[in-house]
C-alpha cells in the first residue's frame, strides 16, 4: 500500500530527514523514506521508483548537500514526470541549484531551519493532508465547439512531455545502476539549448494556479501586412523565445502540431518570455492544437502573471519577470480585473492594494491561515471568502498589505475553515472588511508561537472548550489544548468566555486529574508550561 509522502534527501541529511519523517507520521502523514522503506534484497533503484510512484506527494529537503546531489535531482525529475505535487522544504537558508530550479515550485514552500521546527512540521503536514485528499489532476482536453475551456485542478506546474523524456533518459541509467555521480549544477538537458539569462524566472517563484474558465474569446485581429509578409516564409519555432534574449521581434515562426501540444506556460495574454512558445500561442488563441504560424512580440516584464485554462492548455501563476511575451493577432484581454493568483506570496514585492477576480473554483482551493488578517501565503480567494469580502460564487476583491503578526487565529466562517499559525512576516486584509478590536478568538494551542508574549488574553468559544488534549493540573504543558485547559483550571465555564494565560518554566512532571468535566493526562518533562488567571466573580 502506498504512503502519503515520499521524502527525498541527501545522504548527509539522513538524520534530519528522519526527524521530518517522524514528525509527519505523528501528524498522521505516512512517509516513504530510504533506507528505512527499502525492502532488503530488492533492487534499490526499483524500490526508489516504486516509492515515488506509490506516494501521493513528494517532499524534497533542500540543503547545500541536496543541491550537490545527483540522486536528489533525479528523484525530483521522476516525481515531476509522475505529476506528483512537490513540497520543497528548506533545511538551510539556501536556494535550489540550477539543476533543480526547473522543477521546484513555490506553491507549498516551507522554510524550516528556524526553531521550533515542530511548528514547521505541523504546517507541512496540514498542506500535505489537504493536497493528498484531492483527486489527481486529469488531462486537459481541447474544448468542443461552443463550450468554455475545461478547468484543471490546482497542482504543481506540469513538466512537459519533451522535458520529462529528456530528463528521464538522462536519469534512467542512474536508477538502474545507483552508481555515485559527481555533483552537478549544469542546466538540465530539458532546457534544450537555452542559455541562462535575465529572461529566466527566479527559482522560487513559479506556482500552480487553478486556472479560471475564460469567457469565449473575441475575434482575433488581423496581423499587420509587414508581419503577414514575414510569416509567409517562417521557419520552425524554437521551444522558448528566451533562447536568444537579443532576438528582434516581431518574430514569425511555424508551430508544429507536436510543439503546440507540449510545454509549460506562465501567464494569460501576456506570458513570461521563457514560456513554451507554441503552447503559449495556443493558450492565447492565435493558433489551434493542430499548429500554425505565429508572430511573437517581446514586451516589458510584469509584477505578476496569472494562470488560467484556455483552449486545452493550463498556464500557471508567476511572480516578477524581466520580460514578457505576447502574440500579434491575439484576442484583446477581457475588460475588468484579471483573475486572482492562488497566493499573493508568488511575488512578495507586489504593490498593494491589488484588485483581481475570484472564480467560484478558486475559492474552494487552498489553505487559509488567520481571521480578518491572514498570512500572505494563504489562498487569496479562500481568505477573501472567509473574510466575507466575496461570496462563494466569486467576484472582485481588493487585497491590502498589513503588518506581520505574532499569531494568526483560525476560525470557521462562510463555509471556509481557516487555521492557526504563529509568527509570519507579511499579512493581507481585504477592502470593506473591518478588523475586530479587543481580544481575538483563542488559538487551539499557545505553542503555535513559543515566543508569543504573555499574559495573553483571548476568547474561548463553546466549541473550543470541548476540543483539545490537556496534560497537567493547575499548571499545564505548553502544547495543551488552550481552552480545554482553561476549563479544567476553572478559568472559564463550558459555555466559553475570555481567558488570560501566562507562560511559565517547564516542569519535570505534570499530573492529570478530572475537573469541571475535563480529563487531563499525566506527562513527563516539558520545556514550557501554562497557567491561567482565575477570576473571582
Amino acid at each position: 500500500m502506498g504512503k502519503t509522502a515520499f521524502i527525498s534527501h541527501a545522504s548527509e541529511d539522513a538524520a534530519r530527514a528522519m526527524e521530518v519523517c517522524i514528525a509527519l507520521e505523528a501528524q498522521g502523514v505516512p512517509c516513504w523514506i530510504a533506507p528505512r522503506d527499502v525492502t532488503p534484497g530488492r533492487d534499490y533503484a526499483s524500490e526508489i521508483l516504486d516509492g515515488i510512484a506509490d506516494s501521493a506527494v513528494f517532499v524534497v529537503l533542500l540543503s547545500a548537500e541536496a543541491n550537490a546531489s545527483g540522486f536528489v535531482r533525479r528523484e525530483v525529475e521522476r516525481a515531476v514526470s509522475k505529476n506528483k505535487p512537490v513540497f520543497p522544504v528548506r533545511l538551510e537558508d539556501v536556494v535550489p541549484s540550477k539543476a533543480l530550479e526547473l522543477f521546484i515550485s513555490s506553491a507549498h514552500w516551507i522554510d524550516a531551519w528556524a526553531a521550533p521546527r515542530e511548528v514547521h512540521w505541523q504546517r507541512l503536514a496540514e498542506v500535505i493532508r489537504e493536497e493528498a485528499g484531492r483527486p489527481p489532476p486529469g488531462p486537459v482536453l481541447a474544448p468542443t465547439s461552443g463550450g468554455p475551456p475545461p478547468v484543471k485542478k490546482r497542482g504543481p506546474p506540469i513538466v512537459l512531455a519533451g522535458v520529462v523524456a529528456v530528463a528521464l533518459l538522462g536519469g534512467l541509467g542512474w536508477w538502474l545502476s545507483r552508481a555515485p555521480a559527481p555533483p552537478t549544477t549544469a542546466p538540465l538537458s530539458a532546457a534544450k539549448h537555452d542559455t541562462p539569462s535575465a529572461d529566466t524566472p527566479p527559482v522560487d517563484e513559479p506556482a500552480a494556479h487553478t486556472p479560471s474558465t475564460a469567457a469565449p474569446a473575441p475575434k482575433a485581429s488581423a496581423p499587420s501586412p509587414a508581419m503577414a509578409a514575414s510569416a509567409s516564409d517562417a521557419g520552425p519555432c524554437p521551444q522558448r523565445l528566451s533562447v536568444n534574449p537579443a532576438l528582434e521581434t516581431p518574430f514569425a515562426c511555424h508551430c508544429s502540431a507536436e510543439a503546440a501540444r507540449d510545454g509549460t506556460v506562465w501567464g494569460t495574454d501576456n506570458y513570461t518570455v521563457d514560456s513554451t512558445l507554441c503552447a503559449a500561442a495556443v493558450h492565447a488563441g492565435v493558433i489551434g492544437r493542430e499548429g500554425g504560424t505565429v508572430t511573437a512580440l517581446r514586451e516589458a516584464g510584469r509584477d505578476i502573471y496569472i494562470g488560467t485554462a484556455r483552449h486545452g492548455i493550463a498556464s500557471y501563476d508567476y511572480g516578477r519577470n524581466a520580460r514578457s511575451l505576447r502574440f500579434a493577432g491575439a484576442p484583446a484581454p477581457t475588460p475588468g480585473p484579471e483573475p486572482c493568483p492562488q497566493r499573493l506570496s508568488i511575488n512578495p514585492d507586489l504593490p498593494l492594494p491589488y484588485t483581481c477576480h475570484c472564480t467560484a473554483g478558486a475559492i474552494r482551493e487552498g489553505a487559509v491561515w488567520g481571521t480578518d488578517v491572514y498570512t500572505r501565503d494563504s489562498n487569496l480567494c479562500g481568505a477573501a471568502a472567509h473574510a466575507g469580502a466575496v461570496g462563494r460564487e466569486g467576484g472582485d476583491v481588493t487585497a491590502r498589505d498589513a503588518p506581520g503578526r505574532d499569531l494568526y487565529i483560525g476560525t470557521s466562517r462562510h463555509g471556509i475553515a481557516s487555521n492557526d499559525y504563529g509568527r509570519y512576516a507579511h499579512s493581507i486584509r481585504f477592502d470593506s472588511i473591518a478588523v475586530a478590536t479587543g481580544p481575538e478568538p483563542c488559538p487551539q494551542r499557545l505553542s503555535i508561537n513559543p515566543d508569543l508574549p504573555t499574559p495573553f488574553t483571548c476568547i474561548c468559544s463553546a466549541e473550543a472548550v470541548r476540543s483539545g488534549t490537556v496534560w497537567g493540573t493547575d499548571v499545564y504543558t505548553g502544547d495543551s489544548g488552550l481552552c480545554s485547559a482553561a476549563v479544567h483550571a476553572g478559568a472559564v465555564a463550558r459555555s466559553g468566555g475570555p481567558i488570560t494565560v501566562y507562560r511559565e518554566a517547564g516542569r519535570e512532571l505534570y499530573v492529570g486529574s478530572q475537573r469541571n468535566g475535563i480529563s487531563s493526562g499525566d506527562y513527563g518533562h516539558y520545556a514550557s508550561s501554562l497557567r491561567f488567571l482565575i477570576r473571582t466573580f
